[in-house]
């Protein structure tokens, strides 16, 4: 599990790098494909408005020429077919895609006759008024109340083999002309079969005035001959010329269209319903894979743009796979519909969308790499670092240990010269002190046998009796010996203190008792927890439970005690020349307990200032005094932490609170098996954190 999050850390950095790069580049790809797509409609718009203006302007070509043409009849009172010849081919040549321009005069049942005969007298000999036959053949004009034969047309050298003929003998021309006689402006007529048997349009221009062209000699008395409709300028053109030269100079690529004879508005509906066939109003196609033009309607794949997404009033309209536009073309009152589709093939340019890709996979990977090599590194560091922080620790330890063993073994050395050389002769004393009280008993036994044998003594002993105060010394004796046995058997027990406390002999682990030590330590800080000119006695409470023998090294627990204790000692003396203490007496409490079967509590607290909580944490660091210098070393505490918790692998904790006093709880294991614990432990942990750094 540590391992699982040591490497949760350390691929944290470079994961949360690596998703971002890789997020960041699909969205860069993302905006440069929707930047691309814009840009390929933006393009497919030009292109369709350019073919729409191009077509439109043909045709706005072809109207205004047969406008002209009008207008040149108009002007002129009479025309003759040269002039007519002269003035239509010089303008032809310069509108590409028209196919002719003709004069169709429009004649009365009852003048036909008169006219046929006054336009053979004019050259046409062969002139006659008859219908279109498909075949070629001429056959005669049935009985019509009016006709429109084509009386000129040009260019002549292409077109003269259709002089004479009727344009009201087709329908669709006859209502064009009618509708143009009608409003007065150009009309085209619906798809019709040209002259040349061509599918086109013919565009009509009607006539109106006095009847200068070849029209009969008799005049007309009607005061408004001048506005009567004369006949129709004409001019036709076949849709694929127009169509080749409209797109005959426009760059088509990746474009496709279709032409109907239907309004935008009934095509869009057309091609959104089924029930409804747009390709019964099929003209012709433009396919730009094969850059030709087709008047089949199988070629038009109106399917796939049915139900687009995008059912804006724009003129252009997108699907989620398709794009395309419906656009108006207008000739002289007809309006025709194209349909523009980009080509089966087109694609849209994805090397700009691949290159972000790439290039932001590229980076992402290139940073991820940095990191990890950074990372990985900076593990090296660490690990370098913790090595170098270990050694150092280490150092101190061997250094807080060699202090320690090195003032132990003084401190032990000299208590135990120091108790060995009291007690020699303290051991003689207390020794002599009970012959020399037998020896005083026999004297004053054989002083009393002495005055009760010679009651009355010479004058010389009465004065030696009187001099020495014999009395007194009878009776104060017996108490000096007393008193001097009193003494040495203190001093007996103060040098018991000292080899308690030294346990030179005790330099294993062996089962003691606890007690024992607190009480040596006491009994060594006597003289400072006595009363002083400064201050008064520290009251030391005692609140002992019911200890078990417990397995520990005695001397260094003795040592613990001593360092916790004049630590205290020192607390209360400093609060005491403070003046913290006034209220209230110093006191030293220590309490023990027995937890459960396997640990033991030693709590020693005092009611001095307490500690600041901002160096609680510091305590048990090695060489952190708050003393002066000279008065503390910072190591009382330090290697106090290290013989409970490394040694004996208990714990030794803290609590104070500032001005309430502090005290220091020592939780130790019965068996020292506990430390043994502590260390394999510890040496495990050691062993993984050398393990993780490895890998």
């Amino acid at each position: 599990m540590r391992q699982l999050l040591y490497l949760f850390k350390q691929y944290l950095a470079p994961g949360i790098v690596g998703l971002t790069g890789i997020t960041l580049s699909i969205i860069a790809t993302l905006v440069v494909y929707h930047w691309e797509m814009a840009k390929d409609r933006e393009q497919f718009q030009q292109q369709s408005t350019v073919l729409v203006n191009e077509l439109q302007r043909q045709l706005n070509s072809y109207t205004q020429l047969t406008r002209s043409v009008g207008s040149f009849l108009n002007s002129s009172q009479e025309v003759s077919r040269q002039e007519f010849q002269q003035f239509t081919s010089s303008l032809l040549p310069y509108y590409d895609g028209l196919l002719g321009l003709g004069w169709s005069k429009k004649v009365e049942n009852q003048e036909r006759s008169l006219y046929e005969e006054q336009l053979k007298a004019q050259g046409l000999i062969n002139f006659k008024i008859h219908e279109h036959n498909p075949r070629g053949n001429q056959v005669v004009a049935g009985d019509r109340p009016v006709y429109f034969p084509i009386t000129y047309i040009a260019p002549l050298n292409r077109w003269q083999n259709y002089i004479g003929w009727d344009a009201a003998s087709d329908i669709k021309r006859l209502l064009s002309i009618e509708e143009a006689e009608r409003i007065g402006v150009s009309i085209s007529t619906p798809l019709v079969e040209l002259e040349n048997g061509k599918p086109g349009f013919v565009l009509y221009y009607p006539i109106f005035g006095p009847n200068n062209l070849n029209s009969p000699s008799l005049e007309d008395e009607n005061p408004d001959t001048n506005k009567k409709f004369q006949g129709v300028v004409f001019g036709f053109y076949e849709v694929r010329t127009w169509i080749e030269k409209a797109i005959s100079n426009l760059n088509l690529n990746e474009l496709d269209f279709y032409l109907y004879r239907l309004p935008e508005d009934q095509l869009g509906s057309a091609l959104n319903k089924t029930a409804v066939n747009a390709t019964d109003s099929f003209l012709i196609a433009y396919k730009s894979n094969s850059q030709s033009l087709t008047e089949s309607p199988q070629v038009a794949n109106l399917e796939a743009i049915e139900n687009p997404t995008d059912q804006s009033s724009s003129l252009c309209r997108y699907s989620s796979e398709w794009e395309f536009c419906i656009r108006s073309l207008h000739t002289a009152q007809q309006e025709l519909s194209l349909l523009v589709l980009p080509a089966s093939d087109r694609s849209i340019s994805s090397w700009r969308c691949e290159a972000v890709l790439a290039l932001g996979l590229l980076v992402t990977v290139c940073l991820v790499m940095y990191l990890l090599i950074s990372q990985q590194a900076t593990l090296k560091v660490e690990g370098k670092n913790r090595e170098l922080e270990e050694l150092l620790q280490e150092l101190h330890q061997t250094q807080l240990k060699l202090v320690q063993t090195e003032k132990m073994s003084s401190l032990g050395r000299l208590v135990a010269g120091v108790a060995h050389e009291i007690n020699n002769p303290v051991s003689f004393i207390s020794g002599n002190v009970e012959y020399a009280s037998d020896h005083f008993q026999d004297l004053f036994y054989l002083l009393d046998l002495y005055q009760t044998q010679y009651p009355t003594p010479t004058p010389e002993i009465e004065a030696a009796i009187e001099d020495t105060d014999l009395d007194f010394i009878a009776e104060d004796l017996p108490k000096l010996l007393k008193s001097m046995k009193v003494g040495s058997e203190r001093l007996r027990e103060i040098v018991l203190s000292l080899r308690n406390f030294s346990r030179l002999d005790e330099s294993i682990v062996k089962e003691v008792d606890i007690h024992t030590g607190i009480e040596s330590t006491l009994m060594i800080l006597a003289h400072r927890i006595k009363s002083q000119p400064h201050r008064p006695e520290i009251q030391v409470t005692r609140d002992y439970g019911n200890l078990p023998l417990i397995e520990c090294y005695a001397g260094q627990l003795n040592q613990v005690f001593m360092n916790i204790l004049a630590n205290a000692v020192d607390a209360l003396e400093d609060s005491v020349k403070v003046g913290q203490l006034k209220e209230r007496s110093p006191i030293i409490s220590i309490k023990t307990a027995q937890v459960d079967t396997e640990w033991i509590t030693i709590q020693i607290a005092d009611n001095g200032p307490g500690i600041k909580t901002d160096i609680q944490t510091r305590l048990f660091d090695p060489f952190f005094t708050t003393k002066p210098v000279g008065k503390g070393t910072g190591l009382g505490l330090s290697i106090s932490y290290q013989i409970i918790c490394e040694k004996h692998g208990g714990y030794l904790l803290c609590s104070s609170e500032e001005g309430k006093g502090t005290e220091f709880i020592i939780k130790l294991p019965i068996a020292i098996q506990a430390q043994r614990s502590f260390e394999r432990k510890k040496e495990e942990g050691r062993s993984k954190k050398e393990e993780c750094l490895k890998d």
